[in-house]
């Protein structure tokens, strides 16, 4: 069955995770260090948004064994949290939450935003924009925006999300075309002065 999520597939590099001195954790993901994360169940959204709930998705083995002594238990407990997401915003009744008795909504709507703050400043747009998609029509059930930031609001069908993937692609064809202009036989040489400039100020 196809990834119904393609922005946060999986990849062939295992997600790291790594104690802070501040008793948080550090999760890194593709060259993205996700920080801090206090509780499991911040963690657990995380896990949920970059789709790293599979037992597969953590190399344990390679991990310091005082890591892997700390972080093995909360890892499991984090994926606890991330299932019961994952089934709420899996649910076909959009009107009414569908949760464990002893969840509420708003803790939930709380897990959310606590991961979306521990994504690096530069990457945040992105990931909340694409969250919000995975999180689908009116997460909530009362109409309240699927993560909402820094007075900045995302939601599945919002315009922003569609006019920066449009930006991106724009930006990838021009980047193609530049290439496709160089004759193949002088793109090693393009490469090469623009290498000797780079080690040579002067010019």
């Amino acid at each position: 069955m196809a990834d119904p999520y393609p922005d946060f597939a999986p990849t062939d590099m295992p997600a790291t995770l790594t104690s802070l001195r501040t008793d948080a954790i550090r999760l890194t993901h593709d060259d993205v260090a996700y920080e801090p994360l206090a509780d499991d169940a911040s963690l657990g959204a995380l896990l949920f948004a970059l789709d790293l709930l599979g037992r597969d998705a953590f190399d344990l083995a390679a991990m310091r064994y005082a890591d892997r002594v700390t972080l093995g238990p909360a890892l499991e407990a984090a994926r606890q949290y991330g299932l019961i997401l994952r089934r709420h915003v899996a649910r076909a009744n959009r009107g009414a939450p569908l949760l464990p008795a002893a969840v509420k909504l708003d803790q939930a709507h709380a897990w959310v935003h606590a991961a979306a703050a521990a994504v690096p400043e530069a990457e945040r747009d992105r990931f909340c924009w694409r969250l919000a998609r995975r999180l689908g029509a009116d997460p909530w059930g009362d109409g309240r925006p699927a993560i909402a930031l820094a007075n900045q609001q995302f939601g599945m069908f919002d315009e922003g999300f569609a006019a920066m993937e449009a930006r991106e692609a724009a930006a990838a064809s021009v980047a193609g075309e530049l290439v496709a202009e160089v004759p193949a036989s002088e793109r090693d040489v393009v490469s090469s002065v623009g290498s000797e400039r780079l080690a040579d100020p002067e010019h």
